[in-house]
C-alpha cells in the first residue's frame, strides 16, 4: 500500500470504526425506540464521539501514520510489541475504570457488563491507543537520534489533549484525575 493510500485509509477507517458505525446504529436504535438510546447515553450524545472520533481522531491518526512512514526506520518488532502491550493496558485500564466508576452508557448498560458495542469500542480503542503508543515511541527514538522534536509531536499532543478535554465535558460530573493512577 502506498504512503498516501495508507494515510487516507487510516483517516477513513478511524472515522468509520470510531464514529460511523456507532452513529448509524444510534440512528437505527432511535428509530425503533430501543432502551439502549432512550434510557442510556449513546454515541450521538457524546461530544468526544461526534467531534473526537468523528473529526479530530481521524486527522490526528493520519498525521501519526504519515510521521511513522517518515520515521519507518524506528518501526520494528520491539516498538510494535510495546505499542501492542501499551494499547492493551490503556484500553483495559479505561474500561475497568469505567466499570468501577459505574459510568454506564449504551455500551456498558450496567457496571462490568459490556455488550457488543462495548466490545466494539474496546477493540477500536485498543487500535487507536496502540497507534498512539507507537507514535510516541518512534517520536522519542527520533528525538534521541536528532535532538529535535518534530511538529507532528506537538500537533498530535494538542489533538489528544483536546480529545481528552471533550471526554471531560462528556463526564463533567466525573473527576478525570480520579481515573489516572496515583504513584
Amino acid at each position: 500500500m502506498s504512503k498516501t493510500k495508507a494515510i487516507i485509509t487510516t483517516g477513513l477507517a478511524t472515522f468509520f470504526f470510531g464514529f460511523g458505525v456507532a452513529a448509524i446504529l444510534n440512528i437505527y436504535l432511535i428509530s425503533v425506540n430501543s432502551p439502549l438510546v432512550t434510557k442510556l447515553r449513546s454515541s450521538l450524545s457524546f461530544k468526544s464521539s461526534i467531534y473526537g472520533d468523528g473529526i479530530l481522531l481521524p486527522i490526528v491518526n493520519m498525521v501519526m501514520v504519515a510521521f511513522l512512514y517518515k520515521k519507518k526506520e524506528f518501526v520494528n518488532k520491539k516498538t510494535l510489541r510495546l505499542a501492542f502491550v501499551g494499547g492493551l493496558l490503556i484500553t483495559a485500564y479505561f474500561h475497568i475504570s469505567q466499570a468501577i466508576q459505574g459510568l454506564v452508557n449504551w455500551s456498558m448498560p450496567t457496571p462490568w457488563h459490556w455488550n457488543f458495542l462495548g466490545l466494539w469500542h474496546a477493540l477500536y480503542m485498543f487500535f487507536v491507543t496502540s497507534l498512539i503508543i507507537l507514535f510516541y515511541t518512534v517520536a522519542l527514538l527520533s528525538f534521541r537520534n536528532q535532538r529535535k522534536i518534530d511538529w507532528q509531536v506537538y500537533f498530535v499532543t494538542l489533538g489528544i489533549g483536546f480529545f481528552l478535554l471533550l471526554l471531560k465535558f462528556d463526564y463533567i460530573n466525573v473527576n478525570i484525575s480520579d481515573l489516572i493512577p496515583h504513584l
